[in-house]
């Protein structure tokens, strides 16, 4: 089935039902028509996401006590919004026939969309209305907004109907209080455009389009009030739950003021509609703050209770309204038709959301899933107390052995990895997605650097899948680097030294010092180290120059004679190599792409990097075709706290690898889960001069992640080059390796962590050019760059 088919069935099915009904089931039966189960995961919009073990959640359809033999089956509409008029009408039909009968339509809006008054004032269009409501009908509109007014005016301008134009106020001795404006209708002085032209109510906020007088009596027979927000207090005012005395100043002969309390009298209608807020569970009882500003809404049990308590019976709702009778005129004409009046028999909450928590602290959401006024859907993910690392059932059984440290973390490796940007665009010939939206590979890959340099932007690190790169490599490399740097005899590691330790070979633990990078003086880094590179360029003659560079020039591979197993490892790290060096250069060409989007001035800064990369979609991905003249280096390293860590002493917590930040354009990280060591991203750093930075830690999954065949997950950073090139516009961000607590908790010096670090650069003889016009090589800019690094070692 196509997608475009798929579409349109599930919109043929969306819209077969009422709004309010069954919203979760619609969206459910929604998703599955357009992504069948066999494809449908966490994210289901694309295809190529971290295929994650995920929950069964479905609907499975309450029993429901709502009863509908009563007035509900009269529900019809003319102008109401859910049935309204019909069940107007059968109240009035069911209580004693009067000639005549006033209502109180407060929020009219246009008097016609709507509206609950409508067909009372005006009739259902039929000449033969039983009972001629279309004659013994008048009212009390009030609308506060003025051109709505205007429409509300010139529709009953015919009429004998009072229309005013007043923002009703629950305020405590407000002139315009509910019961202050109707006080004003008729009432003692028979006129109400005199009488609100007589109180402190300006003619601009309060006019009249009366034609005749005519006494609004207090048990007038209807009240319809929805003003979105206070309508529980306009009800508790008008019912007389306060003494709502107007301070009033009448003038005598001596100019003497003095004030007079004026008591108003209370309303008791036959027939109260009223609105609620839908999405609030029934046994909730929710009464929104007294301020006319704040628009809440009340629950339909705040305004049962309230009813109650003057003694009126709920007969009726509908998804907005409840409908409330005098008890009285309940038990003489309405108990027949409406024998439980109940919440639970009259009401069913169709909009409501609810919230569940799971056991290792995640919050979902069930039921409506939008913001039903602002038409936003609800993000689950914004929602949560606890990152995902902290998301862990804290009774879980200790699973460690025994050393204290972290349990078995599935759910956590797949939220992480669910959370990484998807490199697919880049990395894959094709990226086939579901979003019918998404049409281009174009637009893939704008969404994947959008999503790329935002979190750049924002936190400096950013992690990525879909590299094209098989998690048994990954596997692989990790096991065979943690062998060679922490498991096989140290005079294996030491026939791999070269007189330039700091681009080939093996670099011992304790023997470079990144505090210098950023200009700052610390102990050595404990850290082993193991790197290779490019060992030449094409081209004929030339070669043999160009080798003499410090970023061209032989790997030093252990050898034979003393391990049996360097063939295997050589094998695989130069497989990685090979593989990460095409997804970083297309993680580089992402970054490129995004800040292009931004700044299009940095075109010419950017050019060597952008003719130096390449995406999938131009060329096949092939180590051949990926740069040739590159200079990318991949750097083993291995953690492994010293003496100076363990617990007691004054370094304990001193970092593993000082804070710095990489030299090239961008760096590329595989990390194994050892324990003892963590990564660190520069968070948040105070005032310029100051010293005080807020370090956050980088989470990644397990290896128990990549051993299930999961797609990997890769840390990348933005070095200086890169930072300086685009002057600042991606900084390069701090960072550093600092031993975990945990680690102390067992045999400190049995622990061990390893990465496989791919530090990324273009071509030795490429001409950078930076944005304060200076113009120079990238090897120049690197010797330039180290030097003053040494600079800093020698002081």
């Amino acid at each position: 089935m196509s997608n475009l088919l798929r579409f349109l069935l599930g919109v043929l099915y969306v819209t077969s039902f009422d709004p309010g009904v069954l919203q979760d089931t619609r969206v459910q039966f929604y998703a599955c028509i357009l992504y069948p189960p066999s494809i449908t995961h966490h994210s289901p919009l694309r295809r190529h996401t971290t295929m994650q073990p995920t929950p069964t959640i479905r609907r499975r359809t309450p029993q429901s006590k709502r009863v509908r033999s009563g007035l509900l089956c009269h529900a019809s509409s003319n102008t109401s919004q859910n049935g309204e008029d019909g069940i107007i009408r059968r109240i009035f039909e069911l209580l004693p026939h009067l000639a005549d009968r006033t209502c109180v339509d407060v929020g009219a809006w246009d008097g016609r969309h709507l509206s609950n008054t409508f067909s009372l004032l005006f009739g259902q269009g039929d000449d033969d209305d039983e009972g001629g409501e279309r004659s013994c009908w008048k009212g009390v509109l009030i609308e506060a907004d003025p051109l709505k007014f205007q429409q509300l005016q010139a529709l009953h301008a015919v009429t004998d109907n009072i229309c005013i134009c007043a923002a009703v106020s629950c305020q405590v001795g407000s002139p315009r209080s509910l019961r202050r404006l109707l006080s004003s209708v008729g009432g003692e002085n028979g006129s109400s455009a005199e009488a609100l032209e007589g109180s402190s109510l300006s003619v601009d906020s309060c006019n009249s389009s009366r034609k005749k007088h005519w006494r609004l009596e207090q048990d007038f027979d209807f009240l319809c009030i929805d003003v979105d927000g206070i309508d529980y207090w306009l009800l508790h005012d008008l019912l007389g739950a306060d003494d709502d005395g107007i301070e009033e100043y009448p003038n005598d002969a001596s100019n003497n003021k003095q004030p007079r309390n004026t008591r108003l009298c209370s309303y008791r209608p036959l027939v109260i509609c009223i609105e609620f807020n839908p999405t609030m569970p029934m046994d909730l009882i929710y009464i929104q703050p007294r301020c006319d500003s704040i628009r809440h809404g009340s629950s339909l049990s705040a305004l049962v209770e309230l009813a109650n308590s003057f003694d009126y019976v709920l007969v009726e709702t509908t998804v907005f309204n409840a409908f409330f009778v005098q008890r009285n005129l309940y038990e003489e004409y309405l108990k027949e038709e409406v024998p439980d009046t109940s919440i639970e028999a009259l009401h069913e909450v169709t909009m409501g959301t609810q919230l569940y928590q799971l056991y290792d602290g995640t919050i979902k959401l069930w039921g409506c899933k939008k913001m039903l006024w602002h038409g936003l859907p609800l993000d689950e993910t914004k929602m949560q107390m606890l990152t995902a690392e902290e998301r862990q059932f804290p009774f879980a059984p200790d699973d460690s052995g025994g050393d204290g440290s972290i349990k078995n973390n599935s759910a956590q490796d797949f939220e992480i990895a669910e959370s990484a940007i998807d490199m697919s665009p880049y990395c894959k010939q094709t990226a086939y997605y579901l979003d019918y939206r998404i049409t281009t590979q174009q637009q893939l890959k704008a969404e994947c650097f959008t999503k790329l340099n935002e979190t750049l932007h924002r936190d400096g690190f950013a992690l990525v899948r879909g590299t094209n790169i098989s998690s048994s490599l990954c596997n692989s490399a990790l096991k065979a680097a943690k062998t060679f740097l922490h498991d096989v005899d140290e005079s294996v590691r030491r026939c791999c030294l070269t007189t330039d330790r700091a681009r080939r070979g093996y670099s011992p633990i304790s023997t470079e010092n990144f505090a210098s990078l950023i200009g700052e003086k610390g102990p050595n880094d404990l850290v082993k180290k193991f790197r290779i590179g490019p060992e030449q360029v094409d081209g004929g003659e030339e070669n043999e120059q160009k080798c003499l560079s410090s970023l061209h020039q032989p790997n030093a591979w252990p050898n034979e004679e003393v391990w049996d197993q360097s063939a295997e490892f050589r094998s695989t790290i130069e497989q990685y190599y090979n593989e990460l060096r095409v997804a970083a250069d297309c993680v580089l060409r992402a970054i490129c792409d995004g800040i292009l989007a931004e700044n299009a001035d940095l075109a010419n800064s950017l050019k060597v990097v952008t003719e130096s990369t390449c995406g999938v979609s131009e060329k096949a991905v092939d180590a051949n075709n990926h740069g040739a003249n590159h200079t990318s280096i991949l750097t083993l390293l291995g953690y492994q706290p010293g003496s100076r860590h363990k617990k007691g002493s004054k370094g304990f917590m001193n970092p593993l690898v000082a804070a710095h930040t990489d030299v090239g354009m961008i760096t590329v990280l595989l990390f194994d889960d050892g324990k003892c060591a963590s990564l660190q991203r520069c968070a948040s750093s105070t005032a310029e001069g100051e010293v005080d930075v807020t370090w956050a830690d980088v989470k990644l999954p397990s290896s128990k992640y990549l051993e299930g065949g999961n797609d990997p997950v890769f840390v990348a950073n933005v070095g200086d080059c890169m930072s300086e090139l685009t002057g600042g516009h991606l900084r390069s961000t701090l960072h550093r390796v600092i031993p975990c607590p945990s680690a102390s908790k067992g045999n400190v010096d049995n622990i061990v962590r390893t990465s496989l670090g791919m530090f990324v650069g273009v071509d030795q003889a490429a001409q950078l050019a930076l944005p304060n016009g200076e113009v120079l090589s990238y090897e120049e800019w690197r010797r330039r760059r180290i030097a003053r690094a040494l600079d800093v070692i020698k002081k």
